[in-house]
């Protein structure tokens, strides 16, 4: 038996939402969070990147993808520096210091699942949200993403550099 430390509402507050994967599609999302951290087996880093799709039947909900950029296989750090190659095109920052500045650009994530886990979602490709990509280059782009990713309800944490 657990004590609650007292009578626990549950009539106060809301219930939590489907948690399930989402439909394979794609996906207007931007990235909401990330975090650099070590890998389980400690011999790495990884970034970790939370998406927030933006808009339609799923909007809110989330899906994450993990990038090995940091790890003794050269083929598991290829494969991280393509998928990244991928989000900094789509977002339209070739060059960047740090995750924050991929933060909050709309961006289209055709989402699939994980082949050994098909109950959870697994990016499979990223692309320019026509007519926003092209907006975040130039004076004042920072300023702008965080504004139109504002406007659409993106949350936004601070990441480590990578």
């Amino acid at each position: 038996m657990a004590s609650l430390g007292g009578t626990y509402d549950a009539s106060q507050g809301e219930q939590m939402s489907d948690r399930s994967a989402l439909p394979a599609g794609e996906y207007l999302a931007a990235i909401a969070r990330s975090d650099v951290s070590d890998t389980k087996k400690g011999d790495g880093r990884k970034v970790e990147l939370e998406f927030e799709v933006l808009d339609g039947a799923h909007k809110g909900r989330r899906f994450w993808t993990t990038l090995n950029l940091w790890n003794p296989s050269a083929t598991t750090v290829e494969m991280a520096q393509r998928e990244l190659n991928s989000i900094c095109h789509a977002a339209g920052r070739l060059r960047v210091a740090d995750t924050e500045e991929l933060h909050g650009i709309p961006m289209l994530v055709k989402l699939g699942f994980q082949k050994d886990n098909p109950e959870r979602n697994e990016p499979k490709g990223y692309k320019p949200a026509a007519g926003v990509a092209a907006s975040s280059a130039g004076p004042g782009a920072r300023e702008r993403r965080l504004r139109q990713a504002r406007a659409v309800g993106v949350s936004r944490t601070l990441g480590e550099a990578v």
